[in-house]
């Protein structure tokens, strides 16, 4: 019985589950170590300065986080003084965050880390390249 040949294929779909697992926790650690934050509380803090008062909901489908855990770590970033939360006048039910002082402070101070970080993913590769795989992961993007 003839041995099958191993596809030489790349296995994107490990290689990307990988590389996302090892971005998140280095960007990860590196916002804790200089601002005590999560890269994914800074997600939540850049979203409120472009979007004020948005919903949960809102918050919970842009970062694709689901809805309990959205709600935790609304609570924790309001425990960390990071967000505040407004009830509608119109709907009492619905609640609105609002990024605090301090919570925008730190996503300003967050950004010239990303940049380095972004400088350090990008090193060695071609603005064509770097342009290929932009195109790679927006059609993922669309795709899915």
């Amino acid at each position: 019985m003839p041995t099958k040949k191993p596809s030489t294929k790349p296995r994107f779909f490990h290689l990307m589950s990988l590389a996302q697992h090892r971005l998140t926790k280095s960007t990860d650690a590196a916002f804790r170590e200089a601002l005590g934050v999560s890269h994914t509380q800074l997600g939540v803090l850049w979203l409120l300065e472009l979007r004020p008062g948005a919903m949960l909901k809102d918050i919970s489908d842009e970062l694709g986080i689901n809805a309990s855990a959205i709600t935790a770590l609304i609570g924790r970033m309001e425990d960390a003084g990071l967000v505040r939360r407004e009830l509608s006048e119109a709907d009492g039910r619905v609640a609105h965050v609002f990024a605090t002082p301090q919570g925008l402070a730190k996503a300003a101070a967050a950004r010239p880390i990303l940049a380095k970080l972004n400088a350090h993913l990008m090193q060695d590769f071609s603005d064509r390249e770097i342009a290929t795989v932009a195109r790679f992961l927006n059609e993922i993007l669309q795709r899915f």
